[in-house]
């Protein structure tokens, strides 16, 4: 299987990882939600798939509690640091980390459940993933992930102009560099053809603007952690490299039409493995 870190098209930098912080701040509630309605619970034992800085190791560690256990996977040595101290500040000592590959990882006994937000998107090979999830969760238990649809970017109301070129940019990049943009819509079938049951699905989308609002902020450092690869796949250089230049006019255009940021489709799917257990 090809490494998550070979694949990671956004890059393993402090800015990327300052970016993962600004869009954890948007999307942990739909997180937070989806890994309740999962079963996500006190007393679990959960591996979670790709888990970068921690922000969706927090939400997990809450959920399961002191007498659960949460095991975090990822490839970047550097985010699995900042994990950790993010985790040891907000004293969840039931977690642990490990930087190894989902194909190396060798649990010492199988999960209660498995997790993972915007892994699968950036794996050559989705359902294999998918399949050595389900290898490691026991019978009955829980997988569950979370992914976009990065094929098409909904547009706002009304009309504006630098906000959809923008977005547009960032559909076009994924379009071209990753092989399925449209992970999520493929959940459906893809957690069937690893071997689970038809999952339970939800499509979400964020929608925020105002004056407050970190959502050009979130766009502006997106495309620019993007566009250092934008040649490399034949688009043309980005215009304004600037981030904060890029968010204030994002946010001034936004603010003078009155306009709505929309984010990509995001997809929330999950399924428990079959098996004498299950009843």
């Amino acid at each position: 299987m090809t490494t998550a870190k070979a694949d990671y098209v956004m890059g393993h930098t402090d800015r990327e990882r300052r970016r993962l912080a600004l869009q954890a701040s948007i999307l942990n509630p739909l997180t937070d939600s989806f890994l309740r309605r999962a079963g996500i619970s006190a007393g679990m034992s959960v591996l979670e798939l790709g888990c970068g800085i921690g922000e969706v190791s927090l939400i997990a560690a809450r959920l399961v509690g002191p007498h659960g256990r949460l095991h975090g996977l990822d490839l970047d040595p550097a985010a699995l640091e900042t994990a950790r101290a993010r985790i040891a500040s907000a004293g969840h000592d039931h977690v642990t980390f490990e930087n190894v590959d989902v194909a190396e990882h060798v649990p010492a006994e199988k999960y209660d459940a498995v997790i993972g937000r915007h892994i699968l998107v950036h794996t050559k090979d989705a359902l294999s993933i998918l399949k050595r999830g389900v290898a490691m969760v026991r019978d009955g238990g829980v997988v569950a992930f979370q992914e976009y649809d990065l094929s098409r970017f909904p547009t706002g109301y009304p009309e504006l102009p630098l906000m959809f070129k923008v977005e547009e940019q960032i559909i076009e990049f994924f379009r071209r560099a990753v092989p399925r943009p449209d992970v999520g819509i493929q959940l459906f079938h893809l957690m069937q053809e690893a071997g689970l049951p038809p999952p339970e699905c939800r499509a979400e989308c964020i929608m925020d603007g105002g004056p407050h609002s970190p959502v050009y902020e979130w766009l502006a450092e997106t495309v620019i952690s993007l566009s250092a690869k934008f040649e490399s796949v034949g688009m043309a250089p980005l215009e304004n490299a600037d981030g904060v230049s890029l968010a204030l006019q994002l946010r001034e255009e936004a603010l003078q039409k009155r306009g709505v940021v929309v984010a990509p489709m995001m997809v929330g799917a999950f399924a428990r493995k079959k098996g004498a257990s299950t009843n």
